[in-house]
């Protein structure tokens, strides 16, 4: 299948998993040839395995606590870093790192691919690996887009780049408009949605409001605290159904070339 032109704007996808292929012919910024893997879940036949991921770290507000509590339940995560931010806390990357976390990109800047320029999509993809690969030793396989917001653009670097897309289909709110501080309601979500071959989305960030000179945004910090806090939650009752995390690499690499 094509992948597809301007913007696509993530929803809960629970059907086809996987968009892959030459895309030379649709792709119109730049008309580069080549491909690239763009995932939101897999099918894996049953098995229950999952992949559990993280956006916008590290800070010092939430990813310590999420470190700690994937500790505690051992279980492991893939963390999607802002290059910015791991600039500023590069031993709260480390730490992941010597947990076993696996790391990967999240942009430089956490600017949305459809307000930015080809240039500028480009250049904060690169900056954001090269940021991720200066603490890991090596480019990271994956990228994730600001706001699941997948351009031609966005396509065109990533392949230029190496990287595989990682969307999600399991979030906090599957579009029922969950208020910010609804604990019971978010945790509900991520139970309810739960599917084999899933990738589930947290957030132990607060994009760009982490660095800017206006501070972090209450509501958003709201909102994460209240991800973070139906966490522990969440994990035990996946472990108790009987889902085993992984990172993105080993839910793709075991079940997404069948």
């Amino acid at each position: 299948m094509a992948a597809p032109v301007g913007t696509f704007a993530l929803g809960e996808h629970l059907g086809s998993s996987h968009l892959d292929g030459n895309f030379a012919a649709t792709v119109k910024a730049g008309m580069t040839r080549g491909g690239v893997g763009v995932w939101w879940s897999v099918d894996t036949d049953g098995t229950k395995v999952l992949a559990l991921t993280f956006d916008d770290g590290p800070t010092k507000q939430f990813t310590g606590e999420v470190l700690d509590i994937l500790e505690r339940y051992e279980v492991p995560a893939t963390f999607f870093l802002i290059g910015e931010q791991v600039k500023r806390l590069p031993d709260l990357v480390r730490r992941m790192i010597a947990d076993g976390h696996e790391v990967a990109n999240h942009t430089f800047d956490h600017f949305s691919a459809v307000i930015e320029s080809p240039a500028d999509v480009r250049a904060t993809i690169e900056r954001g690996a090269d940021a991720v690969a200066e603490l890991s030793g090596d480019r990271p396989r994956w990228f994730r887009p600001v706001k699941g917001h997948v351009t031609g653009t966005v396509l065109t670097a990533a392949a230029e780049l190496g990287h595989d897309l990682a969307l999600w289909s399991v979030s906090r709110d599957p579009g029922n408009d969950t208020a910010v501080d609804d604990m019971p309601g978010v945790r509900a979500n991520y139970i309810e949605a739960v599917h084999e071959g899933a990738v589930v989305i947290f957030h132990d960030g607060i994009g760009r409001s982490a660095f800017e000179f206006t501070g972090p945004d209450d509501e958003l910090v709201l909102a994460r605290r209240t991800e973070i806090d139906a966490l522990p939650e969440v994990l035990e009752r996946y472990l108790e159904d009987g889902y085993r995390m992984v990172s993105m690499t080993e839910l793709i690499d075991t079940y997404g070339q069948r």
